[in-house]
Parts: structure tokens; sequence; C-alpha cells
């Protein structure tokens, strides 16, 4: 290394105190222990297979074009040009107007998505038991054990001929619903269980912050990504109160199960990839040095290793030929961060890689043969890179060898990772209603104004031929010819509005069909046809949430329902101190609320009405009513616990109103005439069966 190439502070001469020398020559000694540690053929040899792999996912993304395609969805939404398409625009001196139809659209899709997957008061999944649970064969080698020994009993008592095939049989079934009804029972209770610890841990590890994330992502890029449960060590506040009872601040550190969104920009898919579960995947992280030190210490990640990275690049000179990519510049320039390159102390960039690796190369790096047990076999792994450090290495826990990882699109494609946003839907359409919008405006501006010829011969001299005002005077020179043209000449151009706006017009209703977010979607107030009446626009609003119920159920399908079941999956792995069931099933609900709420309530409320009969409520029963009645309260945003009793307390006052003894009639006191009090008697009978009535003729009181 050249003088030139050191630090500056290595270059100018310094004085140190003995306590400073030591720390250096410690910090010194633990670099070299790194040194060692890294360069060991295993991890040498990790690290080049990772790279290789990095280089190979970053070239196919880049060369496919996907990286240019992201950063023109995002430059479409925000109403920027491309940098190619200002140039040419620019080389004309012409407007540069954006109409921004794509943000205006991208907004529309995300507050409908957002009201339907994220309702208020609501959460968009359940936990539901099976409806025929299976019975563990335990239980079933006790229900075989009591048949039998039912069935002895009476045919020692009885004879052998008592007891037929058929009646075992049948004992056996009432008995085995009679088991599947308690278990049932205990599922029920025990999943609204894990569904407040689930949706308590989803809060606190930031989901649906994530998820709103996501969906800003999954609507403006051609897929969206989503990375979770991930643990991670954070500091909470927590107050405490003490001996004199004053409340303190306490900090304290815990793990959490955190749900992050990932940029499409950082997710690189190995070549030929059809989803994230498939070949290789790798996610391109930036982390600040305080982030990756906090990290030691958690499990699989080496200490020596960090410790090597934070020095080698103590200085802040991280970017190397690996840690820039081709695009980066136009990335940032189009997320808002064009200064972001002048950071004197940028985040160390790393790449995490998950895909499997041979057993065979996994023993040659080093792991254990009890670890790897068959050679020949492919073991999901996760590994760690930043730079030439491999931080982190370790087979993938999950039971079944899936990544963490997540993607969605608004318009999928079969058998790619990435679809099509809504930029991408409506990009011909945009691009002409610009074009009209920039042609409208060049021709206003040549519109507002005459256009001038003047015959500078016939003029004098001196006069500024470039400005016009009213009642200017021009001084002319009579013209040599007889009958020449006027030394002064006005044109009026054509003002080409109306052409330009039915242009504008008719492709802007063509963005709606084309990206399936209609105007009347978001209130616009210029909607012809059916939804100039109530009825109308009724209608139109069911056909255009059939669409949204499909993009809807893509959110449900790929990321809602497999991320709630991996948390759960967790719990059930990882967690002692809750009740556990496992025969559960995960239940995305988006898109049943794609019903309006105030329809849903009207409904409700006709249902309670239809069923206030006696018949009706004879097959409810009062628990069946109650459910009908919570979900009612609920919607109206009211305390339901304080307003529905719970199915417990009607099960507990059924019970106390069977167990209090029937009241006993009282004999009804003799009643004394009093003075001028008309003695009862009763009412003479017909025969049949019904009150006398008076003789007609008879007035009321003459008879």
């Amino acid at each position: 290394m050249t003088q030139s190439a050191l630090p500056l502070e290595d270059r100018i001469l310094q004085t140190a105190s003995p306590q400073q020398i030591v720390t250096k020559e410690r910090l010194e000694a633990d670099r070299k222990k790194a040194e060692e540690q890294q360069n060991r053929q295993p991890l040498t040899a990790l690290a080049a297979y990772v790279q290789k792999a990095v280089d190979a996912a970053v070239s196919a993304k880049q060369s496919s074009g996907v990286h240019d395609t992201l950063v023109k969805c995002l430059n479409q939404r925000k109403g920027k040009y491309d940098a190619d398409v200002l140039a040419e625009i620019q080389k004309t001196n012409g407007s540069t107007v954006f109409m921004k139809l794509t943000g205006m659209k991208c907004r529309a899709a995300e507050a409908w998505i957002k009201d339907i997957i994220l309702p208020a008061g609501e959460r968009p999944w359940s936990l539901t038991p099976s409806e025929v649970p299976e019975l563990p064969d335990n239980i079933e080698e006790e229900i075989t054990k009591t048949v039998t020994l039912e069935a002895a009993t009476v045919m020692r008592a009885q004879g052998i001929e008592a007891v037929t095939p058929e009646q075992v049989a049948q004992r056996l079934q009432e008995i085995r619903e009679n088991v599947r009804k308690e278990r049932l029972e205990q599922a029920e209770k025990a999943t609204e269980l894990l569904s407040a610890r689930i949706e308590d841990e989803l809060q606190s590890g930031g989901y649906y912050q994530a998820l709103e994330d996501f969906i800003i992502d999954f609507v403006t890029f051609p897929a969206a990504f989503l990375k979770g449960p991930i643990i991670k060590r954070k500091k909470t506040l927590v107050w405490q109160e003490g001996p004199d009872g004053a409340w303190r601040p306490v900090v304290s550190e815990k793990l959490f199960r955190c749900y992050e969104r990932v940029s499409p920009f950082d997710m690189f898919p190995s070549p030929g990839a059809r989803s994230v579960q498939d070949g290789y995947l790798c996610e391109r992280i930036r982390l600040r040095r305080r982030q990756l030190v906090e990290m030691i210490g958690s499990p699989g990640w080496s200490e020596l290793a960090i410790r090597g990275v934070l020095y080698d690049y103590q200085y802040g000179y991280f970017r190397d030929d690996n840690s820039m990519l081709v695009g980066d510049y136009q990335r940032a320039q189009a997320e808002g961060r064009p200064q972001e390159f002048n950071d004197p102390d940028p985040p160390l960039t790393g790449w995490i890689f998950n895909g499997p690796i041979r057993g065979r190369l996994l023993l040659d790096w080093g792991m254990s043969p009890q670890q790897i047990k068959d050679p020949l076999m492919d073991y999901e792994a996760v590994v760690v890179l930043f730079g030439r450090w491999v931080v982190m290495a370790r087979l993938n826990p999950h039971p079944l060898g899936q990544r963490l990882y997540y993607s969605a699109s608004f318009s999928p494609t079969n058998d790619s990772i990435w679809g099509e946003g809504v930029p991408q839907l409506m990009r011909d359409t945009q691009r002409v209603c610009n074009a009209a919008a920039r042609a409208l405006v060049n021709n206003m501006g040549i519109a507002s104004g005459p256009q001038v010829e003047a015959n500078m011969d016939r003029l004098y001299a001196g006069q500024d031929v470039t400005r016009i005002w009213p009642w200017k005077i021009w001084q002319t020179k009579e013209s040599r010819m007889p009958h020449g043209k006027p030394a002064i000449n006005f044109y009026q151009p054509n003002l080409l509005a109306d052409a330009l706006l039915a242009v504008y017009e008719y492709f802007f209703k063509q963005a709606s069909e084309q990206s399936g977010i209609p105007a009347y979607m978001y209130g616009n107030e210029r909607v012809g046809g059916a939804g100039k009446t109530a009825s109308g626009l009724s209608m139109l609003l069911n056909s255009a949430t059939k669409t949204l119920k499909n993009v809807v159920g893509y959110i449900d399908r790929n990321i809602i329902q497999p991320t709630i079941k991996e948390h759960w999956t967790q719990i059930m792995l990882y967690d002692e101190d809750v009740e556990k069931w496992g025969d559960i099933e995960v239940i995305a609900r988006a898109s049943e609320y794609l019903i309006v709420q105030e329809q849903l309530q009207l409904r409700r409320t006709e249902f309670l009405q239809q069923t206030n009969n006696p018949v009706d409520l004879a097959i409810m029963g009062e628990e069946g009513r109650a459910e009908v009645l919570r979900e009612t309260v609920k919607s109206l945003k009211m305390p339901t616990k304080k307003v529905v009793p719970s199915r417990e307390e009607l099960l507990r006052r059924k019970q106390l109103a069977a167990n209090m003894p029937p009241a006993s009639p009282q004999p009804m006191p003799p009643v004394s005439p009093q003075s001028g009090a008309i003695p009862f008697r009763p009412a003479a009978m017909a025969p049949d069966g019904g009150a006398m009535g008076k003789e007609p003729g008879r007035m009321m009181g003459n008879g």
C-alpha cells in the first residue's frame, strides 16, 4: 500500500496514551484473529460460492430489464419522465407537463385495498379449528378398549347374542362423536387464546405497518415482497413501580417476531426462478455500523467476522466494486435520495443468501456430520456475506426448509416472480395522455397571440419588432411595388383545444379500463351512463368489486395466510407458555370484507328480524343468536363484552335457571264485595267453548 493510500490519521504523526496503545493493540489482535478464521479454506470457499450466486442473480435481473422497469414504474407514479424521454422532449423546447394519472389510480387502489385488508377494528385473518378434528391414536385405542369392556360386560350378563357387530360399531361412532365434540370445544378455547397471542405479537412486531408498506409496492411495482417473522432483539421502555409508589422508566431488551417490507430493488431471485421458494434467493441489505454491532450474540452470527467487517470499514471506505450496482444512481434519484452517495459514513452493504447447498460442500466447509447426514442431498442454508466476510452461516431451521419471504403481484404472471403493476398496465394510455397534454399546452401558447410577419426593408431603423403592445405605431416605408403586401402581417394560429381534449378524454377513460380501477371508485363526478343513478352506481361498484376481489385474493393467498401460518408454526415449535392446539386452519378473511359494510350491517339487521320467531329461536338457541348480536355490535364500534354476554355467561345463566326450584302457585285471596262494587262473576260460556255474547238488540249495561 502506498503512503497516499493510507487513511489520513495514519499519515499524520500522532501521540497516544498508554491506554490508547493497549486498545489499538487489542483491536489489531482481534483483526488478526478474525483474518485467520476467515482465511480458512471452508469459509473462503463458502464466500466464493455465495458471491458467485449473487453475481449470477444480479446479472439476470439487470439483463432482463427488471431493474429498468422498477425505475420506470416509480418515475411514472411520481409524475416524472424517464431520462431518455425527457431529453427528447427538451430538444423541441416544448412543454414538459406530466399528467399524474398513474399516481391517482395507484392511490385509489391503495385506499381500497387498505380498507379491505386492514379494516378498522378487525383482523384480516382468523384461526379456525378443524370441523372434523382427527382423533389421536391413543384416544382411538382408549375408545376401543371402552367399547370392548362394555360389550364384554353385557355378554357376561345376557349372553353372546345380546351384542351384535352393528351395536358395537354404533357405540364406537357415538363415543367418537362425543369425544370430537369435547375436543372441538377445547380447540375453540385454545384458538381464541392463540389468536390473541398472535395478534399481540403482530402488533409489537410491526406486521400491519409492514403490510401497509407492502401494499404501496404491490400497486406500484411488478412484484412486492414481505419478510418475516424474523427474531430481533429490541429495546423497550417499561414503567415499573418503585418502593415509594412512584413509577420510573426502565429500559429492557426483549425478543420480538418482526416483519419487514423488502424493496423490489433489493430482491434478486436466481436466474429462472418461478417463485421465492424456487432456486435460490438473494436479498441486498444495508446496515449501519450500530445495527451490525447489535447482531453480536445472535444465534449463528460470528462476532469475530463482525469485528473484522467493522475494522475493514472503520473509515467509511466501504463502497467497492461489489457494493455498487449498475442503476443505483437512477434508483436513488427515483426514490428521492439524490445526495445518498455524498454520505461520509455510508451504510454497510451485504447479502443474505437463501438456497439449497449440496451436503458434500457443507461438509467440506466444516459442518458436522450430525447436521449433514447425507452428502448427496441438498440442504437449505442461510448465509450472510459482507464483502469477503461470512458473518453468519447456518442451516434453515424451518422444518420444511421454507424461506421467510413472500411475494405477490397486482397482475401476476404464471411461472415468474415478476408480474405487472398498475403503472405497467396503463403505461400506453399515460404516454398518450401526456402527449395530448403537451400538445395542448404548446398549442395554447402558440394560439394565445398572433404570429407576426415583418418586412424589415420597409421599417425604419431602430424599431423593435419582437415586442408588441396595444396601440403600437409601426413606422413603415412606402412599398416599391405597385400592389405590394403590407409591411406588417398578422396571422392568428388555430386553437385545437377541443380536438386535443377529446383525445385526452378518450385515453383517460381507457386508463380506467386497462388498470381495472374505474373513476367512480374514487368519487369522480364525471361518471356517465349507469353511474348517474344510485342503483346504477351500485351495480358499477359491484362489478368493480369483482375485479378488486381477485387482486385482494392474491394478497390473501400469498401473503396473509402463509405469514400467519408461519407465525403460528413458530409459536407451536418454540413457545412453552401458551396452550397449544395443532388441528387449526388459518383463514385469510380480507376478500370476505368486499361487501360494503353498510350493506353487511343491513343484512345482519334483516336476519335478526327474520329469525325473531319461536321456530328459528328454538333452532339457533340463545348462543347462536348471541353470536349474530356480537358481530352486529362489533360493527357498530360498541364494547361487545359489555353489551352481549359471553358464551360462558349464557351457559351459567341457563344452569342457574335449570337448578332453581319451580315456584309453587299461590292461592288467590278471597275478595269481599265492597259497597257499590260489583262482585266478580265468570262469563257465561257458549256451547263452542267461547264467551257467551249479549243478545241482539240489548244495550251494554241493560242486560
